[in-house]
């Protein structure tokens, strides 16, 4: 049985102190009521002295093990590099904690199990931040009503300018275009579809891939990532009764195309402006946080907090991280073939 939560504030240490923990879940949990980052574990012991200093964090352990024994966390986020995510999460479930693990779960299915096979009754919970992205939660609610009519294509697209550096330029310590951009829209193709992907083919390189894969009787599901270029981040839903198209990166969308009518047709582009033009409040209120997809790390956390105070589920737990593994490996899989 995971402990009683104490009275207060949800207690969160996190095991990293890199990019993801220092720009986007600490600043996201400030804008949180009733949870309090608590405690930060790195090896690199001046960048977790840095990180505390300018977030008012008092507590810095050298390690997961260490962090996940502090009685001061209540639930304890890895956020290292993903090669260590099973370990600092097996620490965590041993010492009765709550667990949110950034995406990747794990970086091969050995892992993943092991993880899904030792939660018991603690929460849980794979970072797939994407699943509440205000977009991503209006097309669910739009497949919901069938606006969509019966879904035929999921095509994504996301591009990134930055190159990679240190681990996220090595697949095998979890980085890669496949591992630290594609894995988040290989979610989406189960989460938008709600079925599961087979067939998952891949080709390119660790900096370019192209990746399809299919559901039989369903839509055929297609992403292309890439780093080194401009930034994207896309979702194009296509159904027998139009296509519903998603920008993650911007403030207005999606944009709704009926059958019959041409992208840059002129009332398509009328309506999509008026449309923008009544959203720039709501635009502005979200630039004032970083935008939509910064916000979707606060909508993320709001989620698992309920998910450890009421019992609700979080957006993602370990069995849909996992899944999530099996079509990375199965990715990868196809890209030693393509090269064999």
């Amino acid at each position: 049985m995971p402990d009683a939560l104490p009275a207060g504030p949800l207690r969160i240490g996190f095991v990293g102190c890199g990019r993801v923990t220092a720009e986007l879940h600490l600043p996201a949990l400030a804008r949180l009521e009733d949870v309090e980052a608590v405690a930060l574990a790195d090896p690199d012991t001046a960048c977790a002295r840095r990180v505390a200093g300018e977030f008012g964090i008092a507590r810095v352990h050298p390690d997961a093990a260490t962090l996940a024994a502090d009685p001061a966390v209540d639930l304890v986020a890895v956020c290292s590099p993903p090669r260590h995510h099973a370990e600092g999460a097996l620490a965590a479930l041993a010492a009765g904690r709550h667990v949110f693990v950034e995406k990747p779960l794990a970086l091969d299915l050995e892992s993943a199990d092991a993880l899904v096979a030792a939660v018991g009754d603690r929460v849980a919970a794979a970072g797939f931040n994407l699943r509440v992205h205000r977009q991503v939660v209006a097309a669910r609610a739009a497949l919901a009503e069938g606006r969509l009519g019966e879904l035929r294509m999921i095509r994504t697209h996301w591009t990134a300018a930055a190159r990679p550096a240190g681990w996220r330029a090595d697949p095998a310590q979890g980085g890669g275009a496949l591992w630290e951009l594609a894995i988040h829209h290989l979610d989406l193709w189960r989460f938008l579809s709600g079925r599961e992907p087979t067939g998952v083919r891949a080709s390119g390189d660790d900096d370019t891939l192209a990746l399809t894969a299919q559901i039989e009787g369903g839509p055929l599901l297609a992403t292309t990532v890439a780093v080194g270029t401009s930034d994207a981040n896309q979702v194009e839903l296509a159904g027998e009764q139009g296509r519903l198209l998603l920008d993650l990166y911007r403030g207005d969308g999606p944009l709704w195309m009926p059958i019959g009518r041409a992208a840059g047709g002129v009332g398509v582009r009328l309506r999509a402006a008026a449309g923008s033009a009544a959203s720039l409040p709501r635009q502005a209120l979200a630039a004032r946080a970083g935008g939509d997809y910064r916000l979707s790390y606060t909508a993320e956390w709001e989620a698992v907090l309920a998910a450890v105070r009421d019992g609700t589920l979080p957006p993602a737990n370990f069995e849909v991280g996992r899944r999530a593994v099996a079509l990375a490996v199965a990715a990868e899989r196809s890209l030693r073939d393509l090269v064999a």
